[in-house]
C-alpha cells in the first residue's frame, strides 16, 4: 500500500479515539462536579491542561473567563481553533476517510459522514444545550459503533492493522492523560489518607474508561487509588490500560512491517520495545514513589515519540539518493 494511505488509516482512527475518549471525559466531568465540591480553578480547566491545549486555551479567554464551565465545555466540544475538540477530531477523522474511501467498506463511511452531516447539524446544538450527557453518549456511541463494524467489514490486511496500530497508541496514551486528570484536579495521593474528593476522582477515572466493572470483577484489590492506578496501568487484559494497548501496538506494527531484508519499522520496533521493556519493569509502588504525574508524562511522550518514528519511517520516509556514479549510469541507460 502507497504511504498516503497508510497514514490515513493510521490517523483516521487516531481521531477517532480522540473524540470518543473526549466525549467520556466531558460526560464523567459533568457527574462528577454534582458529587465533589472542588474550587472553581479544579473542575473544568484540568481537562484543557490533560488535553494539551492549556497555551492555546489561554491565548483565546481573558483571564476571568477561564473557569467558566460553559466556555471550556464549548472549547472542547465545539471550538474548531482547538484541533483536539470534538468538531475538530471529527472533521479530521471525516476527511482522511473520505480520501481513502476505496479502503474502507462503506458502512464505515456512512457511519462516520452521518455523524459528521449530525453534528454539523441543528439537531446537534440542541442536543447539546437540552441535554449535554446525551449529546457525548451519542458521540461515544457512534465511535464505539464505527470500530465495531470496521472489525466485521474491513478485509484485515495491512489498511487494517494501520487502523489497529493508531488506535491502540492513542488509547494507551489518552488513558494516561485520564489519569492524569486527577493529578491535576486534587493533586498527588497519600495512599493512607485519601479523601472522599480523591475516592471520587479516582471512581470518576474509572468510568471514563468503562472501567468499573471490570475493575470490579477482578475482586483481587480493594477499591482505592493506587489499586485503580496499577489496573488502568498494567492489566494486561484490559482493553483501555497503557499496558494492554502497548503490547497491541507492537503486534501490529510488526504485522504492518515488511519482511526482511528492507529496514523499514525498525526504528519504530525499537522505540516500542524499549518503551515496553522500562514500562514492564515497573511496578504501581515504584511508580507512585517516582511520582504517578511524572509516570503518566513519561508515556503520553512515549507514545507521540512512537508516532512520530512510525510516520518518518513509514509515511515519510526519506528517499534514497543513489550515489554519483549510479546517477550517471542511469542517465547513460535512459533512452
Amino acid at each position: 500500500m502507497i504511504s498516503r494511505v497508510a497514514e490515513s488509516c493510521f490517523w483516521l482512527n487516531r481521531y477517532i479515539e480522540r473524540a470518543d475518549v473526549l466525549s467520556r471525559m466531558l460526560a464523567v466531568n459533568r457527574a462528577f462536579q454534582l458529587d465533589v465540591n472542588l474550587p472553581d480553578t479544579e473542575r473544568w480547566r484540568p481537562l484543557v491542561v490533560v488535553a494539551g491545549q492549556e497555551d492555546d486555551f489561554t491565548g483565546l479567554t481573558e483571564e476571568d473567563e477561564r473557569d467558566d464551565p460553559e466556555l471550556v465545555q464549548d472549547y472542547l466540544s465545539w471550538d474548531p481553533r482547538n484541533p483536539s475538540s470534538l468538531f475538530s477530531s471529527l472533521r479530521a477523522a471525516r476527511e482522511n476517510a473520505r480520501t481513502i474511501r476505496e479502503t474502507i467498506s462503506l458502512e464505515m463511511w456512512e457511519v462516520l459522514n452521518d455523524l459528521w452531516v449530525w453534528i454539523e447539524s441543528k439537531t446537534a446544538r440542541r442536543l447539546y444545550e437540552k441535554d449535554r450527557h446525551a449529546f457525548y453518549l451519542h458521540i461515544r456511541n457512534q465511535c464505539c459503533l464505527f470500530h465495531g463494524i470496521a472489525q466485521e467489514t474491513m478485509l484485515h490486511e495491512d489498511p487494517f492493522e494501520f487502523m489497529r496500530l493508531g488506535t491502540a497508541l492513542e488509547r494507551g496514551g489518552q488513558t494516561a492523560r485520564l489519569l492524569d486528570i486527577k493529578f491535576h484536579s486534587i493533586g498527588p495521593t497519600a495512599a493512607e489518607q485519601e479523601s472522599p474528593a480523591e475516592a471520587a476522582q479516582w471512581l470518576a477515572t474509572l468510568r471514563s474508561c468503562s472501567g468499573v466493572e471490570p475493575f470490579l470483577k477482578r475482586g483481587d484489590k480493594p477499591f482505592s487509588g493506587p489499586t485503580v492506578a496499577e489496573f488502568l496501568l498494567f492489566d494486561r487484559s484490559f482493553p483501555r490500560s497503557v499496558l494492554h494497548n502497548l503490547h497491541r501496538a507492537r503486534n501490529f506494527l510488526d504485522l504492518v512491517c515488511p519482511p526482511a531484508p528492507t529496514t523499514i519499522g525498525s526504528q519504530s520496533r525499537e522505540l516500542l520495545n524499549e518503551t515496553l521493556t522500562r514500562f514492564t519493569a515497573r511496578d504501581i509502588d515504584g511508580v507512585l514513589e517516582d511520582g504517578l504525574h511524572d509516570t503518566l508524562t513519561w508515556i503520553v511522550g512515549a507514545t507521540a515519540e512512537i508516532c512520530g518514528v512510525i510516520h518518518d519511517e513509514f509515511f515519510d520516509p526519506t528517499p534514497i539518493v543513489p550515489r554519483k556514479g549510479q546517477q550517471q549510469q542511469s542517465q547513460q541507460q535512459s533512452p
